[in-house]
């Protein structure tokens, strides 16, 4: 694996908006549930269409409509919307935990814990899910252990992002966001029915605003400049056959995120540190940010009457070019610059027996294949026009295929009892060709690595009445093992037991979900910064014990009257982790017993909305409210790399006429205007702790129409 210059992160919501929205878990639109109580959305969480609240998964969902209203705009803000989620930033990359799972490995080499798909197109690389998220039709966000249907590197958890797709009727969907940091936000989407056989959806999104961040003598950091464009076209000759070819690109411009340093001489009397302004602070290297992807995916199914075979299959081309002032100040002068040429291809067939009762079943294959050819310095920069020195160069091409057959099946022993099992074999091979000249030591690289995995899932579900679902299961997760430039590491793997129950109460008006839930994570994979090198060792840290709960609740009071509150407890610590290989593991070394990385013991969210009918329409205020408790940025568990625990509360009030075609809201994100951080790291190079942020209060007004 190549050693380069990081920064761990931690998780806290980067900014947008509410904590757990209106919708909440497995919610239908607020329309229906004035009429029938809380409805439901049907999800494919588990690669067939079923009701969520009857999916024996800890999931959330969200629509569209929910997320815009949200300020979900990326992949960075899901926190936003899903309990015992976290995101967290290190320079362009986002990594997510779920549980406090997590990969802090987000370089070429590395794996995610999570495995996040668009229609069914797996995302590996981390700085492509800051490509935007536009015209979708719903997020669904699964917690826990998804290694048989979804296989390798989802060892947290999946998020299944739907975008919307053609259908015979004309639509047309338009959004316009005007906010403070010279916010300017569009989005459009249209539903062109050519014939009965054929229909196109076109989608596009322009999103802006200003840098969060006043850096005097340069462009302000932490800004936004996203354009995206989509385009699908759904071809149904028969009633059997559908074939659907989708075209997508994304672009990112800018300054990109920007690192604040803390310098020793900040660090208060009890270890925390003395950040200062978030706001305004001094660099002298101006930093860039440019992500390009381009996108072509298939989705082709046919009804053979007694099953569905289904084929999802695709090819992506994804470029990084940046560069930032590394040691976020102007004491040094550091600068990062990265370049990445990444190329990856999805293909997956797979057979779904149609039956919904007695012996159900699907199998299927997998295929995944990346390569990445990088150029990265780590650079020290003179004056203006200079060339700067490449202290560090690292030029490699990197590339990993995974290969993959599984099979899942269910059985009905009785109207109420259904049993689930299911089994993946994965095949990973890796590989590391290049150089790397670190201060003057050169060093040529061939690095490889192979390695195979069985996964499995066994469940059993009760469905007691049409209401109330209880389920029991237990799964298998792994992430693949890789390399550094001086050894190798295993992989790491999951095994998860999970207790659950999904209910609606009171005639469909109360919804309670809870789920408990024990992990035995062993050989961790975890990544830890030399601070006076900035290079980075992967090693394997022994065992965890998880240990959590979640209480999701969702009552519609009355059809005008919503409330949702949400409850996770978490106890996530290393059982053994020792920092040195040695018999007996010195004390100073001794990690066990700390808190995994972002992973607080608890947070809490809550809101409630009421809808007036006045004004010939619909007014509809909302406020919500979370609450986090402490995390840790690293595995050290030090006061300085700490988040401290938060409150972040939101309001939006929305106003909807009876016959037009159009809503308009508006909204404050962050009322407390808390400073969140979503990075810190010791940096011996720069003698300092180096933060990330996440956004400010922000506000605005979003008026949308649809056709």
């Amino acid at each position: 694996m190549l050693k380069r210059l990081t920064f761990t992160a931690s998780a806290l919501s980067i900014a947008a908006a509410f904590a757990q929205p209106a919708f909440a878990q497995d919610s239908a639109p607020a329309a229906d549930a004035a009429s029938e109580g809380l409805g439901e959305i049907v999800v494919t969480a588990t690669k067939r269409e079923t009701s969520a609240q009857s999916t024996p998964i800890a999931m959330t969902v969200a629509s569209g409509e929910e997320l815009s209203k949200a300020g979900v705009t990326d992949v960075n803000a899901l926190s936003n919307i899903a309990p015992t989620v976290n995101i967290a930033q290190n320079n362009a990359n986002t990594m997510i935990t779920i549980r406090g799972v997590s990969s802090r490995d987000y370089s070429e080499t590395g794996d995610p814990a999570v495995a996040v798909s668009v229609d069914n197109f797996y995302l590996q690389r981390a700085f492509a899910l800051n490509a935007a998220m536009f015209d979708v039709e719903r997020i669904e966000v699964l917690r826990g252990p998804q290694g048989t249907l979804y296989g390798r590197n989802a060892t947290a958890g999946a998020v299944n992002i739907a975008t919307v797709k053609p259908t015979d009727d004309w639509k047309l969907d338009a959004a316009a966001e005007i906010g403070n940091y010279g916010t300017l936000n569009f989005d459009v989407g249209a539903t062109v029915p050519v014939s009965d056989t054929l229909s196109f959806r076109f989608a596009g999104t322009r999103k802006t605003h200003e840098g969060y961040r006043d850096n005097p003598g340069l462009k302000d950091g932490d800004d936004g400049n996203v354009t995206g464009g989509r385009v699908h076209a759904l071809w149904t000759p028969t009633s059997r056959l559908s074939i659907l070819v989708t075209g997508e690109m994304t672009r990112v411009d800018g300054v990109g995120s920007t690192i604040k340093a803390v310098p020793y001489s900040d660090v208060n009397d009890d270890g925390t540190l003395e950040i200062g302004s978030s706001k305004r602070f001094e660099l002298n290297n101006q930093g860039y940010t440019r992500i390009r992807t381009k996108a072509v995916r298939s989705a082709i199914s046919y009804d053979m009457d007694f099953a569905t075979l289904s084929f999802f299959g695709g090819y992506q081309k994804s470029t990084l070019n940046r560069d930032n002032d590394q040691d976020g100040g102007t004491v040094y002068n550091y600068g990062f610059q990265q370049n990445e040429d990444v190329k990856d291809q999805n293909y997956e067939l797979r057979l779904s027996s149609n039956n919904k009762t007695g012996f159900t079943w699907q199998v299927g294959g997998y295929f995944f294949k990346e390569t990445d050819a990088l150029l990265t310095y780590f650079q020290v920069h003179g004056d203006a026009g200079t060339t700067p020195f490449n202290y560090y160069t690292f030029d490699y091409d990197v590339g990993s295929k995974s290969k993959a057959a599984f099979a899942q099946v269910g059985y009905d022993v009785t109207d109420q009892l259904k049993l689930e099992a299911g089994v993946r074999y994965t095949k990973d091979n890796k590989y590391q060709v290049g150089y790397n000249d670190i201060a003057g030591a050169y060093a040529d690289l061939d690095n490889h690595y192979s390695g195979d995995q069985v996964t499995w899932h066994f469940g059993a579900n009760y469905q007691v009445t049409p209401d109330n679902l209880f389920y029991a299961k237990v799964d298998k997760g792994y992430k693949a093992g890789g390399y550094t430039t001086n050894s190798s590491f295993g992989p790491e793997q999951i095994i998860a037991y999970e207790i659950g129950t999904k209910n609606r109460f009171l005639n469909n008006t109360l919804q309670v979900n809870l789920s408990g839930f024990y992990y035995d994570y062993s050989d961790l994979q975890t990544q830890q910064e030399d601070p006076a090198t900035a290079l980075v060792y992967t090693l394997n840290a022994g065992k965890a014990r998880v240990w959590g709960a979640e209480l999701e609740t969702l009552w519609q009071v009355t059809p005008d009257t919503r409330i949702d509150a949400n409850v996770a407890w978490l106890d996530a610590k290393y059982s053994e982790f020792c920092t040195v290989t040695a018999d007996t593991c010195p004390a100073a070394s001794d990690l066990s017993g700390n808190r995994l990385t972002q992973a607080p013991e608890w947070t809490l969210s809550g809101g409630i909305q009421h809808d007036f009918h006045l004004l010939g329409g619909t007014l509809t205020p909302r406020v919500q409210t979370r609450y986090q408790s402490k995390s840790y940025f690293t595995f050290y568990n030090t006061a300085a790399e700490q988040q401290g625990a938060y409150w972040k509360s939101d309001a939006q009030i929305t106003y909807t006429p009876d016959d037009g075609p159009f809503s308009i809201t508006a909204y404050v994100r962050n009322i407390e205007n808390k400073t969140i951080l979503t990075a810190n790291a010791n940096a011996g190079y720069a003698s300092a702790y180096l933060v990330q942020f996440a956004p400010p209060r922000t506000y605005g007004a979003r008026l949308t129409y649809s056709f």
